[in-house]
Formats: structure tokens, sequence, C-alpha cells
């Protein structure tokens, strides 16, 4: 069809020039012979019967043409479409069938009606300005079918129904009133439901008893509780800085003696929170920032670290920065430290050194001997103390008859308890010293001042 149309079209476009050609023809000789016009004779009168022939071949010819261009222009606009037809009647065009199948289930959702044997599709070519969403199409459905049912919006309130309304704007606006009503109580806050509003499309009937007038609206919301106000708002509250205190080594004090060199002083800030309430409870609170008022002043304590000899008559003991004094009398070579070695995890230091035989051996604190004797685990003669609050040290290898205490003595820092031997599991003349915490051996190096 519309190649027929087409070669019409040319057709008749070619007889148009070849007609306008003749018409500039005649209007030239018009011009070049005008008396030949205007007088009224034969000859002019055949001439003016010529013209009009031919000028009314051209307004038809010119005619045909502008339809034919208007009919091609119209069919070349149609578009491809399905056609929404209840009991055979069209009621709107949908772009595709998905689109079309839409628009059938909002309906008939929307209805609670089941039975669509109504409503059919088909194929068709239309106009693309005549094709609608299917939200709108559904609502032309609607009317047909339920010719009865009003469009209302149901309103929910976190997700409970509440009840329907015509007016969806009266309703929104009944809301926003009620809100702006209980700024009034916080009047530097941001103020919002705590519920969630929400409003859905639905068809009723006319008389249903779930549609509320907007005074009835406003006045549950006022009296029945039914929501609840969330406000937020900035709180500024003055709080304590406590101040740190450093700690500096020092020579000019002994091992535990201290000195405050400066005092510390706290500093004073302001802490401002978001806080959200509903009604009077306190539901969240969101620190935002803090201003400094007062910086505080760090303490600065001063240690002692200077090593002090403790005289006990016949023999000086050093004082190590440590919390144990020195073992040994004399002797101050680690010859074997605490950890892994060839033959096995060492748990204690090994102190030896020249002449080291028959060295003093010292007790590193005041405490309690708990154990003193022969060892048949390899210590040989051994001596243990219990310094309390779990701490105790052990003193190995020492020489036969040397022992100076026995169990359940009270010796002081630095007393002599020995001499160093080479008895039990030993491979030369020396003191093994362990620490002990809660009957744990422990690295004693720490508490010597080796580390």
């Amino acid at each position: 069809m519309n190649l027929i149309l087409k070669t019409l079209y040319i057709y008749i476009s070619n007889l148009g020039i070849v007609v306008s050609e003749i018409f500039i023809a005649f209007f030239r000789a018009l011009i070049k012979f005008p008396s030949k016009f205007f007088k009224f004779n034969k000859d002019s009168f055949s001439s003016a019967k010529t013209f009009f022939k031919r000028s009314i071949a051209f307004i038809l010819a010119t005619a045909v043409v502008a339809v034919s261009v208007v009919y091609l222009n119209s069919s070349s606009n149609k578009t491809k479409a399905v056609a929404l037809m209840i009991n055979g009647e069209t009621i709107g065009y949908a772009q595709t069938r998905n689109d079309a199948d839409h628009a059938r289930a909002l309906a008939l959702n929307s209805l609670d009606f089941s039975g669509d044997g109504k409503i059919s599709f088909e194929d068709v070519e239309t106009d693309a300005s005549n094709i609608k969403p299917a939200d709108i199409l559904s609502e032309s459905i609607i009317t047909r079918l339920a010719p009865d049912r009003i469009k209302v919006s149901e309103i929910y309130v976190d997700g409970e129904f509440l009840c329907a309304v015509k007016d969806r704007q009266a309703a929104r606006k009944t809301f926003l009133s009620f809100l702006e009503n209980s700024k009034k109580q916080y009047p530097n806050s941001v103020v919002s439901f705590a519920e969630e509003i929400a409003f859905a499309y639905a068809y009723y009937d006319e008389g249903d008893s779930s549609i509320w007038e907007t005074k009835q609206l406003d006045l549950s919301l006022k009296t029945l509780g039914l929501l609840s106000i969330r406000h937020a708002e900035c709180e500024k509250s003055l709080s304590t800085v406590e101040f740190e205190t450093v700690d500096i080594q020092t020579n000019t004090l002994f091992v535990g003696d201290s000195r405050i060199r400066r005092v510390g002083k706290n500093g004073k800030e302001y802490a401002i929170d978001l806080v959200t309430y509903i009604g009077d409870k306190k539901v969240l609170s969101e620190h935002l920032m803090s201003v400094s008022v007062q910086k505080p002043v760090s303490q600065i304590i001063e240690r002692g670290i200077r090593a002090e000899s403790l005289s006990l008559g016949t023999y000086s003991v050093l004082q190590t920065t440590g919390y144990f004094c020195w073992p040994v009398v004399g002797l101050f070579t680690v010859t074997s430290p605490y950890g892994n070695r060839s033959l096995g995890y060492h748990r204690g230091i090994d102190i030896s050194g020249a002449n080291a035989s028959g060295s003093l051996v010292v007790a590193g604190a005041t405490g309690t001997v708990t154990e003193a004797g022969w060892s048949t685990g390899g210590y040989g003669n051994y001596v243990v103390i219990d310094h309390g609050n779990g701490v105790e040290t052990l003193y190995a290898h020492m020489l036969d008859n040397s022992l100076m205490v026995s169990p359940g003595d009270i010796v002081t820092k630095g007393q002599a308890i020995g001499r160093v031997g080479n008895t039990g599991y030993s491979f030369g003349a020396h003191l093994h010293f362990e620490v002990r915490i809660n009957g744990n051996k422990i690295n004693p190096a720490p508490y010597l001042g080796l580390e």
C-alpha cells in the first residue's frame, strides 16, 4: 500500500512541476503582451479561458500533492503498540506486552479482582502520542471494570494501616500541621515523626467506613497518641581533661627514689553532641566536636637510675636499676642468658668470673627462705626465697657446706646466703639465678637492670 502511495506521490509531483512551468510561461506572456488581455475581443476571451483552465488544473494538482504528503507523513508517524481492550472496546495503548500486562495486574490488584476475561490485548499501530504508561492505563481499566469505586489514599504508620482518605494533599497538610505544633514545644530542635508515614493509592467503595474525613484524621492525631515526636538538638557540656604523667630518668637520684619536677594540672573542654530524643527519652547521642577551654598540663616525675652499693660489714652489694640487687659479690659476667641454648631452654641466667668459686651469694631482696639444701633435679646446693606477691628467687650450684640459711629464715636484701660452687648439673663454678612469678620462670634480666 505504501509503495502505491509513494508512486502516486511521485507522479503527481511531476505533474505539478509541468503545470507550474506552463503557468510560469503563461504569466510571462501575460506581462509581455498586456494589451491582448485587456482588449475585449474573441482572441482575448480565448486567452482568458485558457488561463482559467490551466489555473484550475494547477490548483487541483497542488491539492492532490498536499493530501498525499499529509497522508504519507501521518503513515510514517505510526508506531507499533499494544491495544488494551475491554469487551472488544479499545481503552488505551501500551508500548509493549509487558507494559500491558503490568497495567492489567495493577488494576486487578487494586480491585482485588481475579476475573480478567474481559481484558484482551491486540498488536496494532498508532500515533506515539496515544501510548500511555502502565499506571494511567490501569486507572482506565479500573474505571471501566468498577465504575462505582473511587480512588483514595491509604495511610500507613510504621507499616500498620491507619485509614484511607480521599484527599491526599489535605492529609499531608494535617500531618505537617501536627508536626508544626510540636515544634513549639522544642523550638531549638530539629523535629520529625519517630514513626514512618507512608501513602498508597487504592480503590474503595464510596461508603467504606475506612475512609476518614480530614477532620477525623486531625482529631485522631491529637487525641489518640498515634504518633511520637523525635527531636534532635545540639547539647554542650563542660568536662575535665585529666593530665598525663610523664616519667623521665635521672642519674641524680638513686634507684627507687623519685621526685615531681612539674605538677600536673587538669584541663577543661566543651563537648558538643547531637542528642536525639523520642519524647523525653534519650535514644541516641553522637559526638560532633570538642572545643578546648583550658589545655591540661602534664605532670613530670623524675625517677632515679643511679646504682648504689649496700655496705654489709665486710662486703658491699651492688644495687641495680632493677627490683633486685646483684646476687653475687664481685662477679658480674653473665655467661649464659635466659632462653634457648645448645643444652636446652635456659630458665635463668648464669653469673661467673675470675676466681668464681667461693664468692658470696646474697639475697636479691628481703624475704622468707622456703627451700635450702640439696636438689635432686640438677640444682646441686640451692636456696629459694619468697619475696611476697607471688615473687620468688632461686640460687643454685653453691659449694657444699656453704649454705648459711635454713627454711623459715627471714633474710634481708643483700644478706649472704651461701657461696658460688659447681654442684649438681654444672660445668664450672657459677651461680644459676632464677626469678619466678606465681610459679612461672621468667627472664631475670629486667629485674637486675640488664634490660
